[in-house]
């Protein structure tokens, strides 16, 4: 951190890296467990039987192209890399999350929007704010000057 940023600066910094971590800590290990089936995710097979439930095409490549969309934003994010289109990308991705989880309403403990929201509202915070000084964006931008 510069010494003579100032402190406004240094807080949007901050406030931006801990929004990545906390989007594209999300993210990633959500996407990889669709990928691989680590951490206890489905795999490509039981991701695509999840989005046969809930009404999308199961059939490939759809499971595969939403699992990676869902890896790899959350690891843009997370780095602060292309952070807007990866954070951009990850919404909508989310959102539809939202979208299926609304007709059970709002509480999460039931299956509804809540939890799913949050996340698409942190996206959207970062789409609008950018990775920040503290992001690899942030770097380029620093390398660019």
């Amino acid at each position: 951190m510069n010494a003579s940023a100032p402190r406004g600066n240094a807080g949007l910094a901050a406030a931006t890296l801990m929004l990545r971590i906390a989007g594209g800590g999300f993210l990633l290990p959500h996407g990889l467990g669709k990928l691989l089936g680590w951490f206890g995710g489905p795999g490509l097979a039981g991701f695509a039987a999840e989005l046969q439930q809930f009404g999308f095409p199961s059939a490939q490549p759809l499971p595969l192209l939403l699992a990676l969309v869902q890896t790899l934003s959350g690891l843009a994010v997370l780095l602060g890399l292309w952070t807007r289109v990866s954070a951009a990308l990850a919404a909508v991705f989310i959102a539809t999350t939202v979208v299926v989880a609304v007709p059970k309403g709002w509480f999460w403990m039931h299956g509804g929007m809540e939890y799913p929201l949050m996340w698409l509202l942190v996206l959207l915070g970062l789409v609008a704010a950018g990775g920040g000084a503290w992001s690899l964006d942030g770097l380029r931008r620093r390398g660019a000057a």
